[in-house]
């Protein structure tokens, strides 16, 4: 890498491929290809342009594209980028409102009644939530709850029966809005911005707390015997705690605060529960950052890297630079597909041609991939951090005969997981605590579990988990009912501050 060439650059222009051909470059910005702005093959070292903006031009915005991660790594390094992460992923549910077709559908049905007649599609806009058509309204309103684009369109068209449904829904920029449509949007901004969900002078004496679960997931971040332990907390505490699922999205106006407890990932529900709570100022752990710096440890690579945490030797792979690593890697190594949980999606390779096979079958997956230098531990220590204190500690032990704590192949429980020893935080050594608390700060104010090994006095930070396990008799064996009270004492904190 040519990091020694110090430059005055104020503006990164990424593309799918350099554009410096087509257009002269000047000393304020530097034009880069995805692969080189990913891998930090630039003159200058992207982890010193903080203050620089990038310009993401990138042709596929899908969840982990190339694209994606430059936005994603952007953020890593402290930049400011057009588009955010947070922006490429929303722009891509529309992929996946198909879901809610049948709701949309039926909305559309029940107000708009114009004759099926020409023109057999036609195409509305949304400011707000609002639409300048009355019979259109409650569509419109619920389309802004599913995407949050304050413009949007939408495409309506007639089916096989004649019926009129949703066929496409759109981000729209405000330069493409016909400027005698200017003074509407303004309007409805005003109205936007003026108005508020809740009455924050009409306190209720009783507060609720959501906690969003999977009743069907294999490995929740809690179990059930965890769950209804935060609902008596909750009674204890003169607060109701009621478990919701993915169903109730519609609902969640109705709490004063929401706790996710089922496994976080960006492209998913967990992910559009928390957007809406941050939304509507509703106090949630998670919060999108969180999800959006854990969930993903290509990110969690680049941030903790240019803060000089200590982590294991890293490399960032992707199809182009698979073939030149295979032969130069210190083996044993680890390879991570970036958005795994619960050891998913890692493999270990003893060799250049398990390397080959690993990666082959992860990069199907995922334009990116981690390989990692192999650590050799007994346990890892994990550390429960909320809101920058330390809260519970826990040293999670290699499954039988394994490697890594979960043994997903294995035939029997005893020997699918490793054992655990809970301990006082006050027992954790030091140098452990302080570099788990360093980690966590970087990702936020939320609720972690920071994943650490010692080796040769230090401690070295495996990844930083936004969503880290709580489950009976584990994590809660020293706090008790103190645990989940601290957890539920930090959200009715987060709603007075409100």
């Amino acid at each position: 890498m040519a990091h020694n060439k110090s430059l005055n650059i104020k503006y990164v222009v990424v593309s799918d491929k350099p554009l410096d051909d087509v257009i002269t470059p000047d000393a304020q910005t530097l034009f880069l290809s995805a692969t080189e702005f990913i891998s930090n093959e630039a003159p200058v070292d992207l982890r010193k342009l903080y203050k620089a903006k990038v310009i993401n031009l990138c042709s596929n915005f899908d969840y982990l594209s190339k694209g994606y991660y430059c936005s994603l790594l952007a953020e890593a390094r402290g930049m400011r980028c057009v588009p955010s992460a947070a922006n490429a992923v929303t722009m891509n549910w529309k992929r996946h409102y198909q879901s809610s077709l049948p709701e949309l559908n039926a909305l559309l049905d029940k107000y708009f009644k114009e004759p099926p007649e020409e023109p057999l599609t036609r195409s509305y806009t949304i400011y707000f939530g609002r639409t300048e058509v009355e019979s259109l309204e409650d569509l419109a309103g619920r389309l802004f709850d599913l995407f949050r684009f304050p413009l949007m369109t939408f495409q309506i068209g007639l089916d096989g029966k004649g019926k009129w449904v949703v066929k496409g829904v759109e981000p729209l920029s405000l330069p493409d809005l016909p400027a005698q449509k200017r003074d509407y949007f303004i309007e409805t901004l005003k109205l936007f911005t003026g108005s508020a969900w809740r009455n924050k002078n009409d306190k209720k004496k009783k507060h609720w707390i959501a906690i969003l679960h999977d009743p069907d997931e294999k490995q929740p971040p809690s179990d059930k015997n965890a769950l209804g332990k935060f609902i008596k907390a909750g009674k204890d505490m003169n607060v109701s705690v009621e478990l919701v699922t993915k169903n109730d999205f519609s609902s969640l106006l109705e709490f004063d605060a929401v706790l996710i407890r089922e496994t976080t990932a960006i492209n998913h529900h967990t992910y559009r529960f928390a957007l809406k709570a941050e939304n509507e100022n509703i106090p949630c752990i998670d919060d999108t950052q969180s999800i959006i710096r854990c969930c993903n440890k290509v990110f969690q690579h680049e941030l903790l890297t240019s803060k000089n945490i200590a982590l294991p030797a890293t490399w960032i792979v992707d199809r182009k630079t698979q073939k030149t690593l295979e032969n130069e890697l210190p083996y044993p190594v680890v390879v991570k597909i970036p958005d795994g949980s619960f050891s998913n999606g890692v493999i270990k390779a003893e060799t250049p041609e398990s390397f080959r096979e690993a990666a082959n079958e992860l990069l199907k997956k995922s334009d990116i991939i981690l390989v990692q230098e192999f650590v050799e531990s007994d346990f890892d220590w994990r550390i429960g951090i909320l809101n920058g204190e330390p809260l519970f500690a826990c040293k999670y032990y290699m499954a039988q005969g394994h490697w890594q704590i979960y043994n997903h192949g294995a035939k029997t429980l005893k020997r699918r997981q490793g054992r655990h020893e809970t301990l006082p935080v006050s027992r954790v050594p030091e140098h452990v605590l302080r570099v788990a608390l360093r980690a966590a700060k970087l990702i936020g104010d939320g609720l972690y579990g920071v994943d650490l090994k010692e080796v040769n006095g230090r401690a070295i930070v495996m990844e930083v988990n936004d969503n880290p396990s709580l489950d009976s008799g584990v994590e809660d064996q020293v706090l008790g009912m103190k645990l989940y009270k601290a957890i539920l004492q930090r959200l009715l904190d987060m709603i007075e501050q409100e």
